[in-house]
């Protein structure tokens, strides 16, 4: 690379990283552009969160239809719900449905979107054979999902992991965002504290006056305020949100999961010995910390309609 090379200004941004760059800022603290050359050093990480969105985007499974004839014909969804009158229930309780579904599926009779639950597992005893033995105490562990809920609706496959890569990078924004909450009130708390305790030594005449304890608690008080408030500085938050856009890895993973179940749902190993249905499906960790089975999931306008046709029924029909 010659001299000239270096002179050159830098190629312009492209509108994606642009907007990237933009929404990473309004959502983390906008003082940030008064800093410098702030979108140059916000590319790289913003660019590698971008990548890694996409990449888990694209792994997340599916798309799988979830309605009462795959209840019956599909494992992974029998395992998913208790029973097909489960299904329904979601779909009529479900507030993307009622806001979103009808609307943008009206062109192909579907929609994709993603279908979050809880990974549970209940150990017990159940009935075992053993050769000619019945045992009718053996221990047995029960599979199950709670919590199922849609998000993020899209006409197809396709547009739905675009919208799921830009919510997992709006995902990693808030992740960063929390943190600056959290450490604008730690910063807040400090400075009550400090405040709590200069007004104790005013008491006491001065901190000449007051207990050394005392004085060494407010030097300290007075060294971690000027810290954290250093920290909050736009400068140094540019930094801290482009080192953490840089390892996105470590607010967000997204595990792959296999085990095996029989048709009760009864946990019967990992599927290697070739007993009960093995079911794949994947984990994601965000920012809440809490685990989430994500799939993608295709509903069927009509299925979904009747599942609301039938809950305004039930709403409106009265027990005596």
């Amino acid at each position: 690379m010659g001299l000239f090379d270096w002179l050159k200004p830098p190629p312009p941004l492209d509108r994606d990283t642009r907007a990237a760059i933009e929404r990473a800022v309004v959502t983390v603290e906008p003082l940030i552009k008064q800093v410098g050359g702030y979108e140059g050093k916000l590319v790289p990480g913003v660019k590698r969160a971008l990548e890694y969105c996409d990449d888990i985007a694209g792994r997340i499974p599916g798309p799988y239809e979830i309605s009462r004839a795959a209840f019956a014909a599909d494992p992974l969804v029998h395992a998913l719900f208790g029973s097909a009158d489960d299904i329904e229930t979601m779909l009529a309780r479900s507030q993307c449905v009622r806001e979103h579904l009808m609307e943008i599926s009206l062109g192909s009779g579907q929609c994709c979107a993603l279908l979050g639950m809880r990974h549970r597992e209940k150990a017990g005893f159940g009935v075992e054979l053993s050769g000619e033995i019945v045992r009718t105490d053996a221990p047995q562990k029960t599979l199950y999902f709670t919590d199922h809920t849609l998000a993020e609706p899209s006409p197809d496959p396709s547009a739905a992991r675009v919208r799921l890569r830009l919510a997992l990078y709006d995902g990693l924004l808030k992740s960063f965002a929390a943190h600056v909450a959290d450490a604008r009130t730690a910063h807040d708390n400090l400075h009550k504290e400090h405040a709590i305790e200069s007004a104790w030594l005013r008491g006491r005449g001065g901190p000449d006056r007051g207990p050394e304890s005392h004085t060494r608690r407010l030097d300290e008080l007075r060294a971690r305020l000027q810290e954290s408030a250093e920290a909050l500085q736009p400068a140094r938050l540019l930094d801290t949100l482009a080192d953490s856009l840089a390892a996105p890895e470590d607010h967000m993973r997204l595990e792959p999961v296999k085990i095996a179940v029989d048709r009760a749902g009864i946990i019967v190993g990992t599927g290697q010995d070739g007993t009960g249905d093995t079911l794949h499906f994947t984990e994601l960790t965000s920012r809440d910390q809490r685990r989430w089975v994500v799939i993608l999931a295709r509903i069927e306008r009509e299925e979904a309609r009747r599942a609301l046709e039938r809950l305004e029924a039930a709403r409106r029909y009265i027990v005596i």
